[in-house]
């Protein structure tokens, strides 16, 4: 179906540009994987820190990770390709368009979603003109769909209606508190033993945030059981592992961490509490920056649980494109309501 192409050839063409390639594509070239050599050069230097487990670590301009270990500097991985932005993206004067197989589609750094459709595969717009284009892709990592073919493959035959849902599911309900309204709702169940988490989520990979730029963001959740771990990511699919920072919750409270580097966490100067059973509004403000000098803002129900400066961003040269809402990561059964979401590049 059109719907389906779009959607999710949206999202596999840039992951699957990163990760390597596909039966029947053109190779992804990778260059050769340098030797270990004493010391780690500054030349073309990216960034440079030391990681949680105190290794340093240096990042070079083309994409390359080395860890300094006792003073041998050992390739690590390719981090992203140099030329990322390039291959993705085309900015004219009419905008900045991602570039998908067959279209142009404009980057959509503003947006507000009330899910209101008829069904939840109509949040998924096959129409590129259409403005209310955002939600690219939905995510079920269950013990049932472990693996990203795996859900991958169920996220496109449940848009086709060739298939159901698992055991993770997401559906359009009616507000526990407003008859006449209609939510998102996303069930999970906790993920095996041999699985790091459990997802249940939506994602767009329309935005465009670079190093300087501001992301203001807004949702109502409701925690009807169990307890979700992250609620909204902020994340950059072009670089191994998605980076990014992303509102969690842990011992109650929202916090804010970066998925990256020296996995800063951001703690809430308040005794609030997230409830359960009872919608709450979250707002989050972030200057994008890979020094000290970025900004993380966050507030619950209009009160402001922190207002910091810090590293946000995790290399000068990062993009910032994916939005995920939902049960971005759970370790158990978990059922999360939301609605009202927007976000923007300016205040509200």
């Amino acid at each position: 179906m059109v719907r389906t192409f779009l959607v999710i050839s949206i999202f596999l063409s840039i992951f699957i540009g990163f990760v390597g390639c596909s039966e029947g594509s053109e190779p992804v070239i990778r260059p050769e994987i340098p030797k270990a050599q004493e010391g780690c050069a500054t030349d073309n230097l990216l960034e440079n820190f030391s990681d949680p487990n105190g290794n340093d670590i240096f990042i070079y301009e083309d994409g390359q990770v080395f860890l300094n270990s006792n003073g041998n500097c050992q390739f690590e991985l390719q981090y992203f390709e140099p030329d990322f932005e390039e291959r993705n993206y085309t900015i004219t004067s009419s905008g900045i368009f991602l570039k998908d197989e067959r279209d142009m589609v404009p980057i959509k750094n503003s947006y507000s979603e009330n899910f209101e459709a008829p069904r939840f595969v109509e949040l998924f717009i096959s129409d590129i003109d259409d403005p209310n284009l955002f939600w690219t892709n939905f995510t079920l990592q269950s013990p049932k769909a472990k693996t990203v073919s795996e859900y991958v493959a169920l996220s496109q035959c449940i848009l086709d209606d060739s298939c159901d849902f698992l055991d993770n599911t997401i559906t359009l309900v009616q507000d526990p508190e407003n008859t006449s309204n209609q939510v998102i709702e996303f069930s999970s169940i906790a993920p095996s033993a041999d699985m790091v988490t459990s997802k249940c989520s939506l994602t767009s990979v329309l935005g465009y945030f670079k190093k300087d730029m501001d992301l203001w963001y807004e949702a109502r959740y409701f925690i009807k059981s169990g307890m979700p771990y992250s609620i909204v990511d902020f994340e950059n699919v072009y670089f191994e592992g998605s980076p990014g920072p992303r509102v969690v919750i842990r011992d109650n409270k929202l916090e804010v961490e970066n998925k990256f580097g020296a996995k800063l966490r951001f703690t809430s100067v308040t005794m609030i509490e997230v409830p359960q059973n009872q919608w709450f509004k979250v707002k989050v403000h972030l200057k994008f920056s890979n020094t000290d000098n970025g900004l993380i803002e966050l507030w619950q129900d209009g009160v402001q649980l922190m207002s910091m400066a810090g590293i946000n961003l995790p290399t000068a040269n990062a993009i910032q494109n994916i939005l995920e809402v939902g049960i971005s990561a759970s370790q158990e059964p978990t059922v999360l309501l939301m609605d009202d979401m927007r976000i923007s590049n300016t205040p509200f």
